[in-house]
This record gives C-alpha cells, structure tokens and sequence, in this order.
C-alpha cells in the first residue's frame, strides 16, 4: 500500500522553476512560525497564515495553494485506501505512508467540486503541524510560488460552510488575471471527524522495549476491519440461535445460550454506530460469528460479520490516533497492519469490559438467568488455568490446530501456479506477497472425496524454515480453552476416521459445543502431514 514516489527534492530560499514533484520534500523556512492544531481566534487567522511561500496544486482549472511550512512531501494517489466506519462524504480513509498511518481527504468534494469522469492519476499532498498529520487528494500539481509583494486578499468566515472556514484568501498574480485560492492547513487539521495520526506517540512507542509477543483475534463489523487481543477473549464462535428476550433493545438483539449460561447478545456493528443495525428473526448468515467477553458483571457475546484472522503483534506496532471519525472513538487504541499491509482497527479490550451498556446487560442476563453455582465455580477455575488456543476447521471432519502452529489465515486464491511435477494432493502453488507456497488439499492425500467452493479456505503454517499450506472446507471457530482438555489420541480401533488421518493426528481436544453437548476434535499434526506429503512425493 505503499506509494511510489521519485526522491526528495529538498526546496531552499530560491524559487525553483520546475515547480513541485511528485515526492518533493518543502523545506522548512518558514517551519517557526508552522501552526499547532489547536483553536485559534479568528483574529489570529491572517497572521497565522502570512507565509511568503507557497505549494499549488490545482481541482479542474482551479488553483490552491498551501503554505510550505506545512507541506511534507507529495505522493501519488495510493492504491489501497482502508475505508474508516461513518467518516464524513469527503474523508476518503486511511493509507499507510511508510509506516505511518495517513487518514486521507478528498479536496474536489471537501470543496463541492462536481464529480470527475476522467480517469488520471492523481495526487496526494501530506501536510503535517506539530505532531498531526493529514492527506489532501487532488487533481494535478503546480509549481512553487512566491508570495512576496503580491497582492492577497484574507478572508474571514462568514457561514457555516467548510468552504468559508478552509479558505483562507486569495493571491493575485498578473494583475489580477491569476487568482490562487489560499487553504489554511490549520483548518484542515480541525475538521470535525478528521482522524488525526499522533505521529509524537509513535516516535515515543518506537523507543520502547518490544516486551512480550502478543496475538489477536481480527474480524469484520461491516466495511471495516478491528482486532481485540486475544488475552481478553473468552471463545469465538458462529452465531447459536437467538432467543426473543425482555434484555433486547438497544444493541443488545438477544440472548443465547452458551452451555447452561445465558448470556446477552450484542450486535457490535450498530454498537459502533453504524445505522445498519441487525433486527431479531432475520436469518443469521454462516458467516457471523460472536465474540465472547468476560465483564464483572457476567459473560457478553459480540455479534460480527466475519472472523478474519490471528495477528502476532508486539505492543509498539500499534500505531495510536489522537482522534478518530467514530461515534466510538474512545473504543479504539490504534491501528494495526496485518500481512496484507491493510489497516486493522485495534479495539481497547479494558474498555469493551467496562463498556456501561455491557455490564448493564450482563448484569441484567445474570439476575433474570442465575447461573448454575456449582458450574460457574468449576468454569472461573478453569479461566485461572493456562489457555491454549486453537482453530477449528473442517475437511470432511472437524479438525483443530494450535494458533502458534498457525500463521494466517486466508481465501482460497482464484489463481494458483501449475507445479513443475504432478502430484494430485498438490492443489498449487500460491503467490503470497512474493514468497511461493505449496498448498497440499488434505481430501486428496487422504483418499477422501474432493469437494469444490467459494467458501473453502487456507491454513498457512511453517515447517522448519519453509511455509506450506492447508486447503479446508471451512473456518468454523476459534478455540480457548485449557491444557486440561487436550487428551492424548484414542487408540486407533476407537477412531471413527481414517488410519491414515489418524496417523498425522497429535491429540484430541474436548469441546463442549454451544448447544450443551461434548465433541472430540483432531488435533493435526503439521509435522507428520509434510512427512507424508514428502515420502508420497
């Protein structure tokens, strides 16, 4: 997601003929009297502004200009933009500038400029004050200019309008023929709504020690992808049915039953704000899964679209916000980048847990529905014990995999590499961001029936120094649990599988399903499957 840019080219006292580049980087000579993006009165705002140099840039045939003091670099339009949930129409999303998340305005509806049919590549201008950043798209660059003895006229504002509040006056060239619009930066930066990336924290974060890996569970709340550590989630599971309740209203949509635990349901995504909420007795896709944490108050589950993936994290890859344009802002720590380069919102786990409407429902789930003493008291004992956490899958049988032994998760490729040899459990080769991956189809080396959908996923683990991957009907769930529940593997005339299979099985993990019931999973070896792959080969 990284643009491309030419190098820097460093702008010093003298005007430069051939104007701004793509990548230019604007010298600072006016960089003392760079504003901080903080109010102002408006009587401050002339004097704010009264740069002698100036960046252009142009919207159609319309000319801007911003001060140099506050213009970085300029790049070309990213490829990847990560949408951000209930934005304003002219905030576009957030992109990654080597590093360092960018939240991304487009100037030509910020302005009411029409639409444009053209399809050109366009620009984008990184303007940063004090410790903010923010990306103004436009059109086409201009040149440098140079505001010394020119005429200008400052405007004050007069209405409500972004429009009267951003422009900040007029140059006048060549007698007046040329008219270029003055954008106050310091005005862009407070735009209601506007994330603003505090690229001061992240230097600080940069310094700390890295401390202890940690992991997190990604998911999808609509168009938007956020991430909770993985420390502070009780069980991720596909969506049981809802049960109609006195608790519903709100976002809270129901409850469930969770082994003898009644607990509230919430549907996240209209929790965060989104007008698109979930109604009780519509039919719950396949793919929705609930979330469940703990509260002092008692258990809640968290509806979500989709489970996306595991992310190995270190705490100073969290890249923090000053402000963020969500109704629940307050929710969010920062941004991740998962291994996609793609943006992930990384939720605050402490303040889910003492989220208000959670305890109160949580609260009320317990008094209306007590729990069983007796089972509540043998569940907190095995909360203390130490967690293991596993993905469960499906190929013709349910199946399970230790998240450590896991590297990411992913769809199902369209285009594979046709291998040099031929080999039926081989599905492919993969191209993942570069690295070639054999992918092995589990059906085929174990003699069972093959399948085909748009559905089926990939398992990405490492063996030794080299990274393979699992072909699987599906993702169903991810596991926590204890090490309790991980059994040595049942002798063989037990197994209602396979030999082969259960030859490349390293255990059995006890699940106790949403419904009530016990479930003995396969725990598959990674190791004892590429042996087999190998030796067949």
């Amino acid at each position: 997601m990284k643009p491309e840019t030419t190098p820097p080219l460093i702008l010093g006292a003298q005007i430069l003929p051939q104007g701004l580049t793509d990548g230019s980087v604007v010298g600072a000579e006016d960089s003392a009297a760079a504003p901080q993006a903080t109010a102002s009165p408006p009587a401050a705002r002339a004097q704010r502004s009264n740069s002698s140099k100036y960046g252009s840039f142009l919207i159609d045939d319309s000319e801007f200009a911003i001060p140099v003091s506050a213009l970085q670099e300029i790049v070309n339009e990213p490829e990847d933009i990560s949408p951000v949930p209930l934005a304003p129409p002219f905030m576009l999303g957030l992109f990654n500038l080597r590093g360092m998340i960018v939240p991304v305005i487009d100037l030509r509806r910020l302005l009411e400029f029409p639409e444009s049919g053209a399809a050109h590549a366009r620009k984008v201008a990184i303007i940063e004050h004090g410790a903010h950043c923010i990306g103004l798209l436009f059109d086409r660059t201009g040149e440098v200019l140079n505001g010394k003895g020119v005429a200008r006229v400052d405007f004050r504002p007069n209405g409500d309008g972004i429009k009267d509040v951003v422009i900040d006056g007029v140059l006048k060239f060549d007698g007046g023929e040329r008219l270029v619009q003055i954008l106050d930066p310091h005005e862009l930066l407070n735009l209601e709504k506007l994330p603003r990336a505090d690229n001061e924290a992240r230097k600080e974060n940069v310094k700390l020690s890295r401390g202890k890996k940690l992991a997190c569970v990604s998911f999808q709340t609509g168009h938007t992808t956020c991430a909770i550590d993985l420390r502070y989630v009780k069980e991720v599971k596909a969506v049981p049915e809802l049960e109609q309740s006195l608790l519903a209203g709100g976002n809270v949509i129901g409850t469930a039953n969770l082994r003898g635990v009644i607990l509230p349901v919430i549907d996240f995504r209209g929790f965060m704000g989104d007008e698109a909420k979930f109604t009780l007795g519509a039919t719950i896709p396949k793919a929705r899964r609930m979330l469940v944490i703990e509260t002092e108050e008692g258990p809640v589950g968290l509806m979500v679209f989709s489970i996306d993936s595991i992310l190995p994290y270190f705490e100073d890859e969290v890249l923090p916000f000053a402000k963020l344009a969500l109704p629940r802002g307050d929710l969010v720590n920062g941004c991740l980048l998962d291994k996609n380069n793609q943006i992930v919102m990384m939720l605050d786990p402490e303040k889910l847990l003492t989220e208000p409407s959670f305890l109160a429902a949580a609260k009320s789930c317990q008094e209306v529905f007590p729990p069983d003493t007796a089972e509540h008291d043998a569940a907190e004992v095995e909360a203390r014990s130490a967690r293991r956490t596993f993905i469960k899958f499906t190929f013709d049988k349910k199946f399970a995999l230790d998240t450590s032994q896991v590297s990411e998760v992913i769809n199902r490729p369209r285009d594979l590499l046709e291998p040099p040899f031929s080999l039926n459990f081989v599905e492919g080769i993969l191209n993942l961001r570069g690295e070639l991956i054999t992918l092995f189809n589990p059906r085929m080396l174990y003699g069972l029936p093959p399948v085909s959908g748009q559905d089926q996923k990939v398992l990405i683990f490492r063996h030794e120094a080299q990274k393979f991957g699992i072909l699987v009907d599906s993702v169903d769930e991810i596991i926590i649990t204890t090490q309790s529940r991980v059994a040595e593997l049942k002798p063989l005339d037990q197994q209602s599988t396979s030999k082969s299979i259960a030859e490349d099985v390293s255990g059995c993990l006890q699940h106790k399903t949403v419904d009530g019931m016990h479930e003995s999973i396969l725990i598959l070896d990674t190791t004892a499957l590429v042996d087999r792959c190998f030796n067949a080969a």
